[in-house]
């Protein structure tokens, strides 16, 4: 049985207001993590949905909940799982949409792009790109329609996480910036079209459903009490604005 460290004790212990945990590689974080959440139903006790835990990677987020539901089982402690927001940022984000998809543009059965998938519909509608005005000045013809499309989804992608206006982008004097605008523009109207998101635009419907319904995002603010962000990625602009949209800092 492994025993926390005064560090780690005071890590877990330490669950009321915001609280910032800088551990390096080895130190147990996630050994952490778990007791953290353990000491929060067990001595605190909170519901399964007022709790969010998030991490960065798929793989990490899989390797978090068999911990927790491991270390549940072996405390006997029953407790609904599912019920608590965990996961990575983009399947919480995917979580609150399904739990509101009438409030979005989402029509059922929506399609969930890879980046191969979202590379793949721009190859499909680059003659659409191609026909826009000045497209010249931004894409290279001398590359591959795949390698066109590739060049674009860096920059569509880029331009959704950190959340940049598309109307300040159409109405800037640059050529570049402004043919940018409309390719992003165009990527979007596709996005309708086919119903569908990417793993950049699950993050920014969530933002906009959050920012766009009062009611929703207060709805969330009653319940999520303790948010927990593991390896927390604040050079993502639109992460770092939904969480604390989440947490009542807006």
């Amino acid at each position: 049985m492994t025993i926390l460290s005064e560090q780690q004790k005071q890590a877990v212990e330490a669950t009321e207001g915001p609280v910032l945990i800088i551990a390096g590689p080895g130190s147990g974080k996630t050994f952490t993590l778990v007791e953290r959440v353990l000491y929060l139903i067990q001595h605190k006790e909170i519901e399964p949905n007022n709790i969010m835990v998030a991490t960065f990677t798929e793989k990490a987020a899989n390797e978090l909940i068999t911990r927790i539901s491991n270390k549940l089982h072996e405390e006997n402690i029953k407790f609904n799982l599912n019920e608590m927001y965990v996961g990575t940022i983009h399947s919480i984000c995917l979580r609150i949409l399904e739990e509101n998809r009438e409030c979005t543009r989402l029509k059922k059965n929506y399609t969930l792009l890879d980046q191969f998938d979202q590379q793949y519909l721009i190859y499909q509608k680059i003659r659409f790109f191609l026909a826009i005005e000045d497209i010249g000045e931004l894409l290279s013809y001398n590359l591959s329609r795949w390698k066109q499309s590739e060049f674009l989804l860096k920059w569509i992608n880029r331009l959704s996480e950190e959340i940049v206006d598309v109307e300040d982008l159409l109405e800037h004097e640059d050529i570049r910036i402004n043919v940018l605008g409309k390719c992003y523009q165009l990527y979007s109207d596709l996005l309708i079209e086919e119903n569908a998101l990417d793993f950049s635009t699950i993050q920014l419907e969530t933002l906009k459903l959050l920012e766009g319904n009062n009611e929703i995002r207060l709805a969330y603010n009653d319940v999520l009490h303790y948010l927990m962000i593991d390896e927390f990625q604040d050079t993502n602009t639109i992460q770092e604005k939904l969480v604390f949209l989440l947490s009542r800092k807006l």
